[in-house]
């Protein structure tokens, strides 16, 4: 495996909150952080919950090192931080958001966790071009995309110009693996299972979490829509009402 010299900024590092003995996984998305869940894992923690959002293979670190991983560095790296949490903690639930979100419909699959809640889980997408991936990524790394966000935080300007510039197709590839396995993955999910769709969201159709919401074997369901938020529900203008929602489920 090839080594590349970058660095993990700050937003970047992994969260882990010892609390009580219900754990609760975060599993961040594509080209994400722990920082997209630095809110909700705080809040889950004051309710009592052990809380462990790990850094996935490549993310928060540098593109170059991005391109060195794949789908099964990054289902590995939270099997692993499962793993570690039942080693201390009685009950575990799993919460994703976006690829994290498929992550997690294929661990609850296969582990069966108790209560899972997805955020904007990326089994589909807008973007159609995820399919012919694998074929783009014979003639480029890395394909430039708008991108005029600014960040007061120099960790998140590092992370723009790192991932958030650009589009990845060997990467994205690499995701759509992913996606079609949750696709067939969700009907052996019997989690009690929150859905959660953002009206706003220009990356996820809410038709992935019908997809889900209805495709799933679980009795307990509930599919929430928030009106007002975009794709990455945990740190957007509702995270608040995001995790209360997450909070009251994991505690029902």
């Amino acid at each position: 495996m090839e080594f590349v010299n970058c660095k993990t900024v700050k937003k970047s590092l992994p969260i882990f909150l010892q609390g009580g003995e219900e754990g609760v996984l975060l599993i961040h998305g594509f080209t994400g952080s722990p920082h997209d869940f630095e809110y909700m894992a705080h809040e889950l923690h004051k309710a009592g919950f052990t809380v462990s959002v790990p850094r996935l293979p490549g993310h928060g670190t540098c593109g170059k090192d991005f391109l060195t991983t794949t789908h099964h560095d990054w289902l590995r790296r939270v099997y692993d931080a499962y793993y570690d949490l039942s080693a201390i903690c009685k009950e575990i639930y799993i919460v994703g958001l976006s690829m994290g979100g498929v992550i997690a419909l294929i661990l609850a699959a296969h582990l069966k966790p108790k209560k899972l809640v997805t955020l904007a889980a990326a089994t589909h997408t807008f973007d159609k071009r995820i399919k012919f991936a694998s074929l783009i990524s014979l003639f480029t790394e890395k394909m430039i995309r708008e991108n005029d966000e600014k960040y007061d935080d120099p960790d998140l300007e590092y992370l723009k110009d790192q991932y958030w510039s650009f589009n990845w197709p060997k990467q994205a590839a690499e995701l759509y693996k992913l996606m079609k396995m949750a696709r067939k993955s969700v009907h052996r999910i019997v989690s009690d299972t929150l859905v959660v769709a953002a009206k706003n969201d220009n990356t996820v159709p809410l038709s992935a979490a019908e997809f889900i919401y209805k495709n799933i074997s679980s009795e307990k369901r509930k599919l929430l829509v928030f009106e007002k938020s975009g794709h990455v529900l945990s740190n957007d203008v509702e995270k608040e009402e995001v995790t209360k929602a997450v909070i009251e489920w994991l505690k029902s």
